[in-house]
């Protein structure tokens, strides 16, 4: 449970304490803080266990610097920031990782790397699909032969009558619209979520 909010004079001493690498000063900040801190981070990722998961990378920071906790003004907004940047770091990252995937699937049943339920696999199918529709016409053309019909390389340039380094060229954009358009509609997503809950 947490406890009242300390005042700055409060924090300070506290902070002077872990510091000086008093284990249990950490443990205090923690029962005030973590919480707060979980729930600020729950409503940026919608997942307990990502938001248990940074929370406790949030609190594994302060101790790993806390030669530095001297320049904090403001432990809480300091937490907050730092947890709010992880969560946008993270989802990047899974985001990112789950385009990769899409890129190689044959079918739309295709598991991304077992993890994630069909009803998270359609988020991510749409996503793609809207980003897939930004294309430019010849881009979005040798996306879909490469993605959907499972063609190489050589047999789209054949098709088109294009070289090689045209159709890489082309998939390398793709690629490129793709992640952008994602990164960018799930921040959106996330900023949304936040203001909307506040």
């Amino acid at each position: 449970m947490n406890q009242p909010v300390m005042s700055r004079q409060q924090e300070k001493a506290l902070l002077l304490e872990i510091k000086q690498g008093n284990a249990y000063a950490l443990e205090s900040l923690m029962m005030r803080y973590e919480e707060r801190v979980f729930q600020f981070i729950l409503r940026l990722v919608n997942s307990r266990e990502l938001a248990e998961e940074i929370t406790q990378d949030v609190f594994v920071k302060i101790w790993e610097g806390r030669e530095h906790l001297g320049k904090i003004d403001s432990i809480g907004a300091w937490m907050y920031t730092l947890g709010k940047n992880k969560a946008i770091n993270l989802l990047k990252e899974l985001t990112a990782r789950a385009a990769r995937e899409e890129y190689y699937a044959k079918d739309r049943d295709w598991s991304i790397g077992g993890e994630i339920e069909s009803e998270e696999k359609g988020d991510i199918f749409s996503l793609v699909d809207e980003a897939v529709a930004q294309m430019p016409e010849k881009c979005q053309q040798i996306f879909i032969l490469k993605r959907d019909e499972g063609l190489s390389n050589e047999e789209i340039a054949d098709r088109y009558n294009l070289s090689i380094h045209t159709v890489k060229n082309q998939l390398k954009k793709s690629y490129a619209i793709l992640r952008k358009s994602i990164v960018e509609q799930t921040l959106f997503l996330i900023l949304y979520s936040f203001l909307s809950n506040r």
